[in-house]
This record gives structure tokens, sequence and C-alpha cells, in this order.
């Protein structure tokens, strides 16, 4: 069986994690399946690509779609699937129309609402409609229109093989009492002018805990895609030897990096879920669209993370923020144990895989 994934690729890297967390949950169901990666050229930032070849895949480049060439250019990238795995990227399922064998599976990202009322009759001929959310972000009332094809999977973790924090901060070579902050700089993909103002606002919340209550703090930037871009932003002349850079590494990396961390930056819904199920102490800066909004005001309404609405992000509230995550540690393990119970359980990404290896299977079949 051949599964294409069809990952969003306009925004962060975390479509693509959260779609190669799925491949590896199939391929532990069944070694024989083959995973391949279509990435949409057309809304395309590049460290998606660099990301998708990390996770071990060679993407197919999906070029510009014109009435000429749909079909040729269709055949090329998804003639030889079995299942379509969309994560947000539901636009292309028009383009099923000329792989009709194949069948669509579709992850979208909440809140769904109004535009649900739009695409309802294309999400009606899915074969499956994955929410991949914990229960604190409520399905949208207006997916009652598709509700017999919705199977609601709990976020997507495949965490047994990360380490426990003591090994990952040997790992990294961290030293005992040098409390780390960890930032997924990522190519600012919430927009350029959000992510500049959250990379100033922790650096500079940082730098000031690092030159006064705690000389031995560390901030490792990874996903970083030019160092001299940030440096420049920072009006840094060069990075002083308590900030360590990497650029965008595998996912089981950056799952050690979270695991090691006293505090994550969390922008994204993958990090989020991913720091809250290690119980890593999170200080949320949701990027500013309604999925990562909707979460990361969720979690602080529980008490599970301190997050800040974007325009609060300043250094000032994140220097208070991190405070109050190294000096109240019985605040912090509190905030810790919520987060961790409130995006676990349910049948999480195992779910995910044994419905497409149910419909690839049933769909094999009727085609046979």
């Amino acid at each position: 069986m051949r599964v294409i994934m069809l990952p969003c690729v306009e925004g962060g890297i975390g479509h693509v994690s959260r779609t190669a967390t799925l491949a590896r949950a199939l391929k532990r169901a069944d070694p024989s399946i083959q995973v391949e990666y279509v990435i949409d050229t057309v809304r395309l930032r590049p460290p998606n690509v660099e990301m998708t070849m990390r996770m071990g895949y060679q993407p197919r480049l999906l070029p510009p779609i014109t009435r000429q060439n749909r079909n040729a250019v269709t055949m090329a990238c998804f003639g030889d699937a079995d299942v379509i795995v969309d994560d947000t990227a539901r636009y292309l399922f028009p383009l099923r129309a000329c792989v009709p064998r194949a069948a669509w599976v579709s992850i979208p990202i909440p809140p769904v609402g109004d535009e649900l009322f739009g695409d309802w009759p294309m999400m009606r001929q899915m074969d499956a409609i994955i929410w991949a959310y914990a229960p604190l972000v409520a399905r949208p009332e207006e997916m009652s229109l598709v509700e017999d094809l919705i199977t609601a999977t709990g976020p997507f973790l495949d965490l047994a093989a990360v380490p426990g924090r003591d090994e990952a901060r040997a790992g990294l070579g961290a030293e005992p009492g040098s409390p780390m902050i960890l930032y997924a700089v990522r190519n600012f993909p919430f927009t350029r002018e959000f992510g500049i103002r959250v990379l100033s606002s922790v650096y500079r919340a940082a730098e000031r805990l690092q030159g006064s209550t705690h000389p031995g703090l560390r901030l490792h930037l990874l996903a970083v895609h030019d160092r001299e871009e940030l440096r420049g932003i920072l009006g840094l002349e060069a990075f002083p030897d308590w900030v360590r850079l990497e650029g965008v590494v595998p996912q089981a990396e950056a799952l050690r990096h979270i695991s090691a961390a006293d505090i994550v930056i969390g922008e994204g819904t993958s990090t989020m879920h991913e720091a809250a199920a290690l119980g890593t102490p999170m200080v949320l800066v949701p990027g500013p669209i309604s999925e990562t909004l909707l979460l990361g005001e969720a979690l602080g309404r529980h008490g599970a993370a301190h997050s800040f609405l974007p325009d609060a992000v300043s250094p000032e509230a994140l220097e208070g923020a991190f405070l109050a995550v190294l000096g109240k540690p019985g605040e912090t393990s509190a905030m810790r144990d919520r987060a961790k119970a409130l995006v676990t359980g349910g049948g999480g990404v195992d779910a995910a895989a044994r419905i497409i290896l149910e419909i690839g299977a049933k769909r094999r079949a009727a085609t046979a």
C-alpha cells in the first residue's frame, strides 16, 4: 500500500512533523507500507522542504496547476497512491478527480467554522476526517455536517524513544544549574513582524535574567535559517556564548531539545502538544492564526502554561513569565501536570494509522 502525505507548507514545520509522526505509526503497524510526500510549490515556505528531507523523504514537488497540465501533473504526483492524507491542505482535494482510485483522508485545523459552509460538499466526499486535537479544543458545531466521517484521535504524539530530562540535558552538554530556554525560530512562519517581536522579546528577557538572577541561563534557538539575519535583527555584533544556534534538525533531535529544556516557547500547535506531553514548562506566544490562538488560550485558561496574546508579547512580560517558571517550582510542577493531562489520552497517532490502513485496504479491494 502506498500512502502520500500532503502537508500544509505555507506556514511552519508543524504539519510536516505531524505527518511524519503518522508515517512512523503506519510503518510500525505495517512495515510494507510505502510513504511518499508531495509538496505544493505554490504556497511553499522553503524550510518545509528541508524539514521533509530531514525526515528521510525526497518529496515530489507539485507545480502550479493549469487546465493544460492538471491531469499529467496529478498523475505524476498522486497516480500511484492508495491513500492521500492532507494535513490542512484540503484545498487540493479537487485533484482527486484525476486519480479516482485513491482514497482521501483529511486532517483539518480548528476552528474550521464558517469556512466549512463553503467546502462541506467537498468534505462529504472524503473517506475520513481526523480530528487531531485534545478535547480542550472543542470541535466546531458546524462540523456536525460531516460528523459521520470524523474520528477524534487526539494529538499525534510519538515520544516513547525521547530521552528523559537528565539524559537529554547530558546529551546536549547542559551544565547543572544552567536553566535552558528553547525557541524554534523557523524563519518566522506567523509573519515576519510577529516573529521578530517574539524573537526580540525572548532574547531580551533571557539577557536580563542571564545578567542578573540566572547567570548560568542558556538560550537555544532551533530551526535558524540565517544566523546573520538574526544577529542583525537583534542588533548584535556577535552572539554571546550563552546563546546556542542550530538549523533545522530531525524531529527526534527537536524532541530531545524539548525534553531537556526548562522552558519551551510555544508558538505552534505541535510544539505545544509535544512540550505538554513531555512535561516541559511552557511559555506560550501562539502565532496569530486561529488554531494556535485557540490552543494557547485554552492551555492558559486551564492553568497549564503562561500564555500571551500576540499584542501582549514584550521583553517585560516574558521576563516575568520566565521568573515565575524558574522561581516557583511548586506552581510550575502543577502547571506541567495539568498540561500533560490535557493533551494526552485517546487513540492518538496509532488510531489515525489504523483508520488509514483500513481505508486503504478497502479501496484496494474495491479496485482490484
